[in-house]
């Protein structure tokens, strides 16, 4: 066990002995060992503290929301690039109805919210009426790159997903260099002789919070899916690849965010290490006696510029460090090596990686045999778009997997990167359908959250896919098992092969 699980432990033991609250640690389970259910209202304890979010009655289902919950202490001072301790305790109850600060990062326009390096917090959202439902957990790992972005969305954390039986848990970690930066100093000061990948070590640490604490939303700490799209995949790539995850999660969701499974795309030591020297040579910091602590008293602001810089060539990126990443994560996959659940992989039908990253993740992923693998295409744009033309861009399908139809669609990130599939206009054009592909998607995320089996009585039987079968689910006006995903890829206007 390491240093973060054994703090973990300690913390959800003292909490179930001292708060007299109704979680427990999830092996302890069975008709000896359950404490006594109780109630979920807005104010809830945590293994550290009480919160208070808020909660709305939708479609005759009570959503309770807790914003901002801390998950790790602030990674600030000689904390910065360091894995992440547990939260303080606190006393009385913190207020959880406000967004906390997103992670040190430049202009995006994801997410709501200050920046601050205090930005390891989550946000919970669950329709449970008692701790006893114990209801599927999906956790999710925001996109940009692992450079920018935000888990403080009103499309992340849409009731979507909650109206259908799911905890859903959005995470906040630490990015671009605050959250990957290795330098030479950083590998010799660490027990493990390693550096960067702190961003992954952060969504360990909010995996183990949620073996921690979500039976006390309703949750159940022995189904919990962890699900990204873009970056967001990329990190739940590297989570599924380290052993430090080992028994934290039980089923994954890769959306468009395939690309680290393809051969060269981890970062060696060697080369992570040369360009944080690059950064601190950048700042003017590199000669200083002890480097560490100027680098540590250095402004996060001009560590991002710095990084930034092109003759710098800094890239956010996972490194094989020997600890976090024993092995790049191509070579992880395939040796079979990887955290093996059921995994859900696709992209976006004006997404090169239909032809390439997308089947290979399957391929690799399938080929062990110790857990299903399904694979999808999303085409279905709005009528609006479809008469352009345009085709289903990077990003489309995110309001429709987290029900936050149309008004997801009118997000400035979605119409940005709507350009990348010809769209010309921001109005999409929604109607009814759009509502139906939304209810389609949440209903086979959220049964595939439930069993690992994303086909739904009545809907869709969706096949398993092997490199033998090819099969792959068509996410569209209507829902279609095919062959081939490879040639799924439907080329937006304008763009070249």
């Amino acid at each position: 066990m390491n240093r973060m699980e054994t703090l973990w432990s300690v913390l959800g033991a003292l909490a179930i002995l001292t708060t007299g609250n109704t979680f427990a640690a999830h092996h302890e389970h069975g008709a000896e060992g359950s404490l006594a259910a109780s109630r979920i209202t807005d104010i809830i304890t945590t293994s550290v503290g009480k919160v208070q979010g808020s909660s709305s009655d939708v479609q005759r289902t009570v959503v309770r929301i807790f914003k901002g919950i801390p998950y790790g202490a602030p990674p600030v001072g000689d904390l910065r690039w360091k894995a992440p301790r547990p939260p303080a305790a606190w006393e009385g109850v913190r207020n959880a109805t406000q967004w906390a600060s997103r992670c040190p990062q430049r202009t995006s326009l994801i997410g709501t919210g200050d920046m601050s390096e205090d930005c390891l917090h989550l946000n919970v959202s669950t329709p449970a009426k008692s701790t006893a439902d114990r209801l599927p957990v999906m956790v999710f790992f925001h996109g940009g790159g692992l450079t920018i972005g935000s888990a403080n969305s009103d499309t992340y954390n849409h009731d979507g997903l909650p109206r259908h039986g799911i905890v859903l848990v959005t995470v906040n970690s630490r990015l671009g260099p605050i959250g990957y930066m290795a330098h030479p100093a950083l590998t010799r000061e660490s027990e493990h002789g390693a550096s960067g990948n702190y961003g992954t070590l952060d969504l360990i640490a909010s995996l183990e919070w949620v073996q921690a604490n979500i039976e006390a939303f309703g949750g159940d700490p022995d189904n919990v899916l962890i699900f990204g799209e873009s970056g967001g995949g990329t990190k739940t790539l590297s989570v599924m690849s380290s052993p430090l995850s080992a028994g934290l999660f039980h089923k994954a969701i890769v959306q468009s965010g395939s690309g680290l499974v393809a051969p060269g795309r981890s970062t060696t030591l060697e080369n992570a290490e040369e360009r944080g020297e690059r950064i601190a040579a950048k700042l003017g910091l590199q000669d200083e006696d002890d480097v560490l602590a100027a680098l540590r008293s250095a402004s996060w602001e001009d560590l991002i510029v710095a990084a930034s810089d092109r003759e710098v060539g800094f890239r956010t990126n996972v490194t094989v460090d020997g600890w976090v990443l024993p092995e790049s994560v191509d070579t992880t996959f395939v040796q079979g090596e990887q955290y093996g659940v059921p995994l859900i992989v696709g992209a976006n039908a004006g997404e090169r990686s239909l032809r390439t990253s997308v089947p290979m993740l399957g391929n690799v992923h399938s080929a062990t045999g110790s857990s299903s693998t399904y694979l999808y295409s999303f085409s279905h744009v709005p009528t609006g778009w479809r008469n352009e033309p345009c085709v289903a861009f990077h990003g489309i399908e995110i309001p429709y997997v987290f029900g936050y139809i149309p008004e997801g669609l009118l997000s400035p990130t979605i119409l940005f990167l709507s350009r990348g599939g010809g769209c010309t206009s921001d109005d999409p054009g929604t109607d009814g359908l759009d509502d139906e592909v939304a209810e389609w998607t949440l209903q086979m995320w959220s049964q595939f959250a439930r069993t690992g089996d994303p086909s739904v009585q009545g809907l869709i039987e969706w096949p398993a896919y092997t490199e033998d079968n090819g099969t792959f689910l068509d996410i569209g006006g209507s829902l279609e098992v095919k062959t081939g995903i490879e040639n799924s890829y439907v080329q937006p206007p304008g763009r070249d092969g």
